[in-house]
């Protein structure tokens, strides 16, 4: 492997390995190191293509799973018993006796469980898609393991794209910070509807440093940024203070010898300074809440730049020299500037 992010990825199968998780690519990974990964992971999507008709067709009776874990055709089946070669289920027919409801029975749980081991092997694939492409260094932290089992089990659960590169989204951010997402955000995922997704996904243009800055309320409300949108983005848990009007908050300086300090939105950033250590920034603001936090982070959002630069302005009013920028992130805690544009009061 030879790619910006090899040291994520190699981080992010060792660590599925030892849990036993993926269990579905595991034979894939041996063929890794010497095959281009975006070949094996094509011959990946196909094995799993065959494994989701495979289980459709047992799920409507067009295929018998048999015990040696081998598909026959329905219309192949010896319905006889006492026959060890019978398969594990024959068709349900309203006419079955016990013997057959049980095979019946085990079989859907068979083909229940193979459902989720295909969900949650797609989901990890795009979680490696994700962290090839990221240069940030690999962390020397565990995932913890009750996270990770319960990771799988939502990731599990859903079988559209959106949601897989959700999950996937989930276990790269996980991987590259361990404790980055809690198992109350991931409660909160599982149980996101679309609606209320694609409201989240219109607020996040606007997160600012964390939060919703009020002061471009007018600006917000001709994007439908609005009071009632807000409301319901406190009722779901992602924003705070909007009942009380906003809550106030006030940046101090990070060290000493100079006030810096970035707001990060989205892959910008406004970076203000002012040559006085005592300066102070207030700004009034809805807060995100850190479940807020972490759900914002999951998606690729674009922010609104024409907020962004009248943010800038109502900072650069207060004395502060104000710069537009692109911003990456390099580590949990550090970040890179570049391009950076004078946003004047």
């Amino acid at each position: 492997m030879d790619f910006p992010g090899e040291k994520l990825v190699l981080k992010l199968w060792e660590t599925l390995a030892e849990k036993g998780i993926g269990s579905l690519l595991s034979p894939w990974q041996l063929k890794r190191e010497g095959r281009a990964r975006n070949e094996v992971r094509r011959e990946e999507l196909l094995m799993l293509a065959q494994a989701e008709r495979d289980a459709a067709d047992v799920r409507a009776g067009r295929k018998q799973l048999r015990r040696d874990g081998t598909l026959m055709l329905t219309s192949t089946v010896d319905l006889g018993l006492g026959n060890g070669d019978l398969p594990l289920v024959a068709r349900v027919e309203p006419t079955q006796g016990l013997p057959d409801v049980m095979r019946s029975a085990a079989a859907n749980v068979a083909v229940e469980q193979a459902r989720k081991e295909i969900n949650s092997a797609k989901a990890v694939l795009y979680a490696e898609e994700q962290l090839a492409g990221d240069s940030q260094k690999a962390p020397d932290r565990q995932v913890d393991e009750d996270w990770l089992y319960t990771w799988k089990e939502y990731a599990g659960r859903v079988a559209s794209e959106d949601l897989q590169r959700l999950w996937g989204s989930v276990l790269a951010g996980e991987i590259k910070s361990p404790g980055r997402y809690s198992i109350r955000t991931m409660e909160f995922l599982k149980t996101l509807s679309k609606a209320e997704a694609e409201v989240i996904s219109k607020l996040a243009r606007y997160a600012l440093g964390g939060q919703i800055v009020r002061s471009q309320k007018a600006y917000l409300e001709s994007n439908s940024i609005n009071f009632d949108l807000l409301l319901r983005m406190q009722e779901l848990g992602i924003v705070s203070g909007v009942e009380g009007m906003g809550l106030s908050t006030v940046y101090r300086a990070i060290g000493t010898g100079k006030f810096r300090q970035p707001l990060i939105s989205n892959g910008k950033a406004l970076i203000i300074e002012h040559d006085d250590p005592e300066k102070t920034l207030q700004l009034e603001v809805y807060p995100l809440t850190e479940v807020g936090k972490q759900v914002l982070e999951l998606g690729s959002f674009e922010s609104d730049i024409d907020y962004l630069k009248l943010v800038g302005k109502h900072i650069a009013a207060q004395g502060f020299k104000v710069q537009l920028c692109d911003w990456r992130q390099l580590s949990d805690t550090e970040g890179q500037y570049f391009n950076p544009v004078q946003i004047d009061a």
